[in-house]
């Protein structure tokens, strides 16, 4: 490339410039005559001579002033040449410019559906489905403004879209913002997505917890609530449990009912059953799915009895198993017997044992009757006029007793204090007792 030169080219333009505006400046010839006419001649050359030079001078002053002119001219174009050349005018490139292509809605989503992301853990959320999540899926995509960085000789156009990648099982949802950089390619044309970030996840209840995962976790909820109380109660049968949970959580109570057996030194062994009520509430957490907190612990109810050691039986005197003889009652009256507890069951047995059939009545008086006491010694009584010899006798515990409660008692030594009562009877026997006492042993 040829170096430019604003002097020469200055110069230059203004010798051109002369040159066309004196046509006359051509030298002319003439022929010399006589000494007088030459005289002559030179007068009148001088006289012209000095008209030609006022006029020359004249002339002279104007185009000087327009050469000046000209080549002030001149110059400030070749410097403001020069200056461009140099980039000295020349603005760096906007956005608008350098951004050939617009980053389209389509081009965004496409992009989206291009990303490979993990689903977030699902076991950090407690009592909710563990279900694969499926997603993500991408909503509300906002593509933001483009943003030019860097020098303008080295400018870089860039862009960002943020969305929300939604992740969901028929428990939870949970949303992650997200933002997906892109950035244009000159070369190409085109926007390239770059890495996608995440922010952080919220996560959404879609159903209650799962009742039945809390109280199987009951032993680590009652542990966490208080250490003497969850190893007091651990391994508990749940006797019963109420829940009212929701979306928004709920409450949720659970009885509890325990067995625990001590070996003593003299061979027997002292059972202590215990009973409590619990009371929960869950609540939703964003961070860790249902919160189980215990708000009502109730006391620990005690029962403690004992068992004689059965290698000691042989020298433990003979129980007295002579009848004993109540002579007459009647129903409403109140009597105490003992014996062994036992189930309900094998009725020719006990019918047999007690020479009484009803074929009227069923096995446990329509449910009334849990137990089963097998007397220590036969009872003999005359009952509103009619005499019986039984073995056995049934024995009603109340509708409050719980099929935990009952099984415990199965087996065990008891006495037994109640009222005789006509709705109680059964197939097996004619009166049953309503305990209103039980002291087992």
């Amino acid at each position: 490339m040829t170096e430019h030169d604003p002097q020469k080219a200055a110069r230059d333009a203004a010798a051109a410039f002369i040159q066309s505006a004196d046509p006359e400046a051509a030298p002319t010839s003439g022929t010399a005559g006589s000494p007088a006419e030459a005289a002559r001649a030179a007068k009148e050359a001088y006289g012209a001579t000095e008209a030609a030079q006022a006029q020359t001078g004249q002339k002279n002053r104007t185009i000087a002033v327009v050469v000046g002119v000209v080549i002030a001219l001149l110059v400030l174009a070749g410097v403001g040449a020069f200056l461009f050349t140099q980039g000295v005018f020349t603005k760096g490139a906007t956005p608008e410019q350098v951004q050939r292509v617009p980053l389209s809605d389509a081009r965004v989503i496409a992009a989206f559906d291009e990303v490979t992301m993990e689903a977030p853990d699902i076991t950090r959320y407690a009592y909710v489905p563990q279900d694969a999540l499926i997603g993500p899926k991408f909503t509300d995509i906002v593509v933001n403004e483009p943003v030019d960085l860097g020098a303008p000789s080295n400018q870089i156009v860039s862009c960002t879209a943020t969305a929300t990648a939604v992740f969901k099982n028929k428990g939870i949802e949970i949303d992650v913002p997200v933002t997906l950089p892109f950035e244009y390619s000159v070369e190409g044309e085109t926007w390239v997505p770059g890495e996608l970030t995440q922010g952080d996840p919220t996560a959404i209840p879609l159903a209650s917890a799962s009742a039945t995962e809390i109280v199987d976790n009951r032993n680590a909820i009652l542990t966490a609530y208080d250490p003497t109380y969850g190893e007091a109660m651990a391994d508990a049968t749940v006797v019963s449990t109420a829940a009212d949970l929701t979306i928004d959580g709920g409450p949720i109570t659970i009885d509890l009912s325990k067995s625990v057996q001590q070996k003593q030194e003299d061979g027997s062994t002292i059972d202590e059953l215990r009973n409590c009520t619990v009371g929960m509430t869950v609540a939703w957490s964003n961070d860790q799915g249902w919160l189980v907190t215990v708000t009502d612990a109730g006391e620990i109810d005690t029962q403690t009895s004992r068992i004689p050691d059965p290698n000691a039986a042989a020298t433990v005197a003979p129980a007295d198993t002579s009848p004993q003889n109540l002579g007459a009652v009647n129903f409403g009256d109140t009597i105490a017997v003992a014996g062994t507890l036992e189930a309900v069951e094998n009725t020719g047995e006990l019918a047999k044992g007690n020479n009484y059939t009803n074929g009227a009545a069923n096995l446990d008086a329509g449910g009334s009757v849990q137990l089963v006491l097998r007397l220590t010694r036969p009872l003999d009584m005359t009952l509103n006029g009619t005499a019986y010899h039984l073995t056995t006798m049934a024995v009603a515990l109340g509708p409050n007793v719980t099929e935990d409660e009952k099984n415990s008692l199965i087996g065990r030594k008891a006495d037994v204090k109640g009222p005789l009562d006509e709705n109680f009877l059964t197939n097996w026997c004619p009166a049953g007792i309503k305990a209103m006492e039980i002291h087992v042993e």
